[in-house]
């Protein structure tokens, strides 16, 4: 007969019992903030410059630009159905369209309908008229706003489409009352934060700890799930899969951790995983939002569809007639992955979402191996996924160079966590190889930080450093080499085009320069104070005042200490590098190269801001540790930090246009 102990048994228990209140609080809490946010911002405006779902709106084709107007045709019949509408109270929808013919007597007479019944028949123009209809209360749920056009246009024998009108924008308002979301849209939103809710208990958070971070989630999930034409369509019942993987990959991974090593996880190194795991849904949820546009994913799938299919190689056009390889680590590394769904738009999206939640995470072992400091290290993780600049890049699917910056930023923790063993320093070299191979500029960026580190691990360091500057560095330089071989040594012809592009260039301005300009001729673009200035203005912007501010005073403690640990001189690192090709971007360049200067410095600040997070997370808690002064800035900086990263995120979906806030108030 096996005995049970009590104490056992009685942990046992009120694991479970805890388990089974954080799921019901936080089911309660999800569909709650569901219900608040929608019923605070019920409107639905539909501005024509994305492609809607198709199980949404039918009878439309995809969205075009005429100057600063975006619209999209309809063909003779659109529907846009508005699934689960709440239809207690009356909802007034205007439709802005316009009949776009060169000939006015071939306009079109349009008719709008509600739920098949005809509202209004208008004539259209060639300006843009917005006419209201109205859909009055009935008992049963759900609404379809119908637009027909009496007539349609073709354009040509190489555009056959039936056209009917250009629709501008789509808005519908409850005129009295407070409406409530759709009930799926409730359900799921409650299942989702039960799910996180019991996932933050199995991953050992105290039951404070839990409630506050699936109360904070449940808050910033409602956002997404009540905005645009999500609550309409079965956008929360997609996504809760994405949260049921994330959570047992969190839950799996904290288990790993207290059965492999000798003592279990503090709650601290608890608190990173399941921060982590929380921001990697929201970001997905942004991401995949039916209001996200797509922008340049469509273009990195056709990308990894070329890979799949065996065609390795290929270039990126510059002007000029210049080209430079297309690495194509992202692709190599998702093509596994590929067995598991054929929408490699998502697919690729997730996996550049989850290795930057990844790099972040792991500047909590790299903070705590050094200083010890396991405050300043959970800020750190915190503050790496608010950073303005890779909400922008990720929002534009700029989807190879975030994936490259985001695994070279693993690949200097890994460097400043490892200290012997075959199995670390396979891994580091493991990854930087894949980093080397996934972006020309984090070739060359991350191969100035790790020569850097190293040096500093040699001159610098203590022993135990010096002893692993050489592997470090010998391990480096096989990577570099290793993507050479694979991969940058099969452009020779690429790089032969380069040098004489740029050889003709020089030629003829040496010939242009013979004559020479006038004296009241201006030097041809802004000075060399200019340039400085005006990247360090857009640094600021892309990092951001709440964690540049914190990070002077890191930089401050630095120096009072005399700190040689591993984080500060990865913090090194990452500054000289910054540093270094500061002074490549800000050159003098030709015009028709000025907006790639710009768009390489974004790449080395994409590259190096892990510094200015590791001294911001430094300084913050200092100054958390200080009196209530001390504590107050520290607190209003992190949540400063984190509203300017939550608006950065709620672009993504469409929440935040023009300066709007998500209760319509300004910014």
């Amino acid at each position: 007969m096996q005995y049970t102990s009590p104490d056992r048994s009685i942990r046992t228990t009120e694991r479970v019992r805890t388990l089974v209140l954080a799921a019901i609080v936080g089911a309660s809490l999800g569909a709650a903030a569901v219900v608040v946010a929608y019923m605070l911002r019920p409107t639905l405006t539909l501005e024509m410059d994305r492609s809607l779902p198709r199980r949404f709106a039918s009878g439309l084709y995809d969205a075009e630009r005429a100057g600063q107007t975006t619209f999209t045709w309809t063909s003779q019949r659109a529907d846009i159905k508005l699934a689960d509408l709440s239809r207690r109270v009356s909802w007034t929808c205007s439709i802005r369209f316009r009949g776009g013919r060169s000939d006015p007597a071939m306009q079109p007479s349009v008719t709008i309908a509600a739920d098949g019944l005809v509202a209004t028949t208008v004539n259209a123009t060639n300006e843009f008229q917005d006419v209201p209809i109205v859909l009055p209360p009935r008992s049963s749920s759900g609404a379809v706003v119908t637009v027909t056009s009496s007539s349609t246009i073709v354009p040509g024998p190489s555009d056959p489409r039936q056209l009917g009108v250009q629709l501008d924008r789509l808005t519908c308002a409850p005129q009295d009352g407070r409406p409530w979301p759709p009930s799926t849209t409730i359900i799921y939103a409650g299942l989702t934060s039960a799910i996180f809710g019991g996932a933050f208990v199995l991953a050992g958070l105290t039951v404070r700890l839990a409630l506050a971070m699936v109360t904070t989630l449940a808050a910033f999930q409602a956002l997404p799930l009540s905005a645009g034409p999500a609550p309409y369509i079965p956008f929360a019942e997609s996504v809760i899969w994405f949260a049921i993987w994330i959570c047992i990959g969190a839950v799996v991974l904290v288990a790993a951790f207290d059965r492999w090593r000798p003592v279990p996880l503090e709650t601290s190194a608890r608190m990173a995983i399941a921060l982590s795991a929380a921001v990697l849904y929201l970001k997905v949820l942004g991401l995949v939002h039916p209001s996200k546009l797509v922008i340049d994913a469509v273009f990195h799938a056709h990308r990894l569809e070329w890979v799949m299919a065996g065609r390795y190689y290929f270039t990126q056009p510059m002007p000029d007639g210049v080209t430079f390889p297309y690495a194509i680590g992202l692709y190599v590394f998702a093509a596994p992955w590929t067995i598991f769904t054929h929408d490699y738009v998502t697919l690729l999206r997730v996996i550049a979402c989850a290795a930057q939640v990844l790099a972040g995470a792991l500047l909590y072992p790299v903070i705590v191996k050094a200083w010890n400091d396991r405050a300043a290290a959970v800020m750190a993780v915190v503050l790496f996924n608010m950073v303005p600049l890779p909400y922008g890049l990720l929002g534009n699917a700029n989807l190879t160079n975030t994936f490259g910056e985001a695994v070279a930023v693993v690949a200097v923790a890994t460097a400043s966590l490892v200290s012997g063993g075959v199995l670390q320093f396979a891994l580091f070299f493991g990854v930087s190889a894949l980093a080397f191979l996934s972006h020309v500029s984090t070739f060359a960026i991350l191969g100035v930080t790790l020569a850097v580190l190293v040096v500093g691990y040699r001159v610098l360091g203590g022993p135990s450093l010096q002893r692993l500057a050489w592997p470090i560095g010998l391990l480096t330089l096989a990577a570099a080499a290793l993507a050479v071989i694979l991969y940058y040594g099969h452009f020779g012809e690429v790089y032969k085009t380069a040098l004489r592009v740029r050889a003709a260039a020089t030629t003829a301005q040496s010939q242009t320069e013979v004559t020479p300009p006038p004296a009241s001729a201006s030097p041809e673009g802004p000075s060399l104070g200019t340039r400085v200035t005006n990247a360090i203005r857009s640094a600021l912007g892309m990092i951001g005042w709440p964690i540049l501010l914190p990070a002077v005073v890191g930089l401050w403690r630095s120096i009072v200490d005399r700190s040689r640990d591993r984080a500060t001189l990865a913090v090194m690192a990452w500054a000289v590098a910054c540093a270094v090709f500061l002074g490549v971007a800000v050159m003098r360049v030709d015009a028709p190269f000025q907006r790639y200067a710009a768009e390489f410095f974004g790449r080395v600040l994409l590259a190096t801001f892990p510094a200015a997070v590791v001294l911001a997370a430094r300084g913050a808690a200092w100054m958390w540790n200080q009196r209530a002064a001390g504590r107050i800035a520290s607190l209003g900086l992190v949540l400063w930090a984190v509203v300017r990263g939550t608006q950065n995120w709620m672009v993504w979906f469409g929440l935040l246009l023009r300066g709007a806030s998500p209760l319509g108030l300004p910014l």
